[in-house]
């Protein structure tokens, strides 16, 4: 099915989020899991902050003067971010997600990367994604509840504030080998950030305790303090974030203290990519 694809602009966040909300909905009913999505107001919000910022690239499918299809393309670091990409149910399957896709990659062709988040029982998006050169890179699950345990002596979490930025791209630089500035300045305008220091350093930082958010930290013993520090400073009752799979003695600790695996997930990517060499926990987009 031929399509046009644009810029997306201000007034498309209503058309946008209504497929970016029954798409995955769809989706995730059909496999009888939660959705990223949970409700139109959400999704409206999400497009809304994505279209407003200009270091996100969107754009739409038109078929015949309606749009049937959006994607984006988080722009704020050297490695790019690709999330979310949805088609209107009644145009799925003719192409217009390949369309899309080639258009974002031919926008980030530059990039010393690109990464994405995929829903792993998602058959069509699998294949999609590694057709186009997509690999999978890291396999994890999205978990989610509250922690029974209080954060541990010898660590200090606190909001992350705009002094800590730098020791904390630093950080990221060391563990994922990336750069991720951009993002953790971003955080401190959007998010709730917070890091954990141990013995006068930062040890471990989070742009939001959140699956929409990364997490970086040295250690397991880190990622795990940081968890607990910022958990108490939440006011929500459920906290939810990716864990990757190779952190099998993280994921136990997680599930001991109550919370749950609700999906699995995993990271792929074209171009560059190192694997982290301490703990990490992916957003949304990558």
């Amino acid at each position: 099915m031929n399509v046009a694809i644009r810029r997306a602009q201000p007034s498309d966040i209503d058309v946008c989020a209504r497929i970016n909300y029954e798409a995955f909905k769809d989706i995730s009913d059909r496999h009888q899991f939660p959705t990223d999505f949970p409700t139109l107001e959400f999704s409206t919000e999400i497009i809304g902050l994505l279209l407003e910022n200009p270091l996100f690239f969107g754009i739409v499918a038109e078929r015949e003067g309606a749009v049937v299809g959006c994607g984006f393309m988080d722009e704020r670091n050297p490695i790019r971010g690709i999330a979310p990409v949805a088609v209107d149910r009644t145009f799925q399957a003719r192409g217009t997600g390949r369309q899309i896709m080639k258009a974002l990659l031919e926008r980030g062709q530059d990039a010393l990367g690109i990464r994405l988040v995929q829903e792993s029982f998602n058959m069509a998006s699998l294949s999609l994604y590694a057709s186009l050169g997509f690999e999978v890179k890291e396999p994890f699950v999205l978990m989610e509840g509250k922690f029974r345990s209080q954060p541990p002596y010898g660590f200090e979490v606190r909001p992350l504030a705009s002094e800590d930025v730098t020791e904390c791209a630093a950080l990221c630089e060391k563990v994922c080998g990336c750069d991720r500035t951009s993002e953790i300045e971003d955080a401190l305008n959007y998010n709730s950030p917070f890091v954990a220091g141990r013995q006068g350093r930062i040890v471990a930082y989070t742009c939001a305790v959140s699956a929409l958010s990364h997490s970086v930290a040295e250690t397991e013993a880190d990622m795990q303090a940081l968890l607990l520090g910022a958990a108490a400073y939440s006011s929500e009752e459920l906290l939810s974030f990716h864990l990757p799979l190779r952190y099998a003695s993280l994921f136990r600790w997680c599930l001991q203290e109550g919370l749950r695996a609700l999906k699995p997930m995993a990271v792929m990517a074209v171009g560059e990519y190192q694997s982290p060499e301490g703990c990490w926990f992916p957003s949304f987009a990558y």
